[in-house]
């Protein structure tokens, strides 16, 4: 019987990739798929609960686990910067406030700016970005021609482009930040 340390450090990179997913760096990363393994390895008795058959493992069951050991980095890291009054330890995090702040200002401001719209073109905005309906689809729904949808919203793109480009910098800016690393 392969001892379950063995079977999970099988997928090793897999786990790595799951942790960078939530916006760790690569030492954080790391640090929390090791973090995972001494869980694991402590708390599962039966090896059996986090496997799908004899040879598979609950790829899910592992994800779930470093999900919440992130969440509770996360509120530790937040708890301890409260308390020490510093930055030490919270740069991703702080990273990931930033991202999140930009995309909500940027979204924001382009809302804003389509609801100032005549209505005709804040529907057809809003079916197409919201709903995601593509434009033929519209058109063949809507009986409107394809040629107009399309005039309608590069104009629209056009218009949010030229007043939102500082704010879609700023994004990509705090966007890079969290993923630098």
């Amino acid at each position: 019987m392969e001892r379950l340390i063995d079977r999970l450090a099988e997928k090793h990179i897999d786990w790595i990739h799951m942790a960078r997913s939530f916006g760790c760096n690569e030492d954080e990363a790391n640090e929390l798929v090791q973090s995972m393994y001494v869980r694991l390895v402590k708390y599962i008795d039966d090896p059996e609960r986090i496997m799908y058959n004899e040879k598979e493992l609950n790829s899910f069951y592992v994800y779930v686990t470093l999900r919440n050991l992130f969440l509770s980095k996360v509120h530790k890291w937040k708890v301890d910067a409260d308390l020490n009054n510093s930055n030490a330890g919270t740069n991703s995090l702080m990273n990931t406030y930033e991202y999140e702040d930009s995309f909500e200002n940027l979204i924001g401001g382009i809302e804003e700016m389509v609801n100032s719209w005549y209505w005709y073109d804040k529907k057809l905005w809003e079916i197409h970005f919201k709903k995601q309906l593509s434009m033929r689809a519209i058109s063949s729904v809507t009986r409107i021609s394809l040629s107009s949808i399309f005039g309608t919203l590069k104009n629209g793109k056009t218009k949010v482009r030229n007043a939102f480009e500082k704010e879609w910098k700023e994004y990509l800016e705090a966007k890079q930040d969290k993923y630098r690393k």
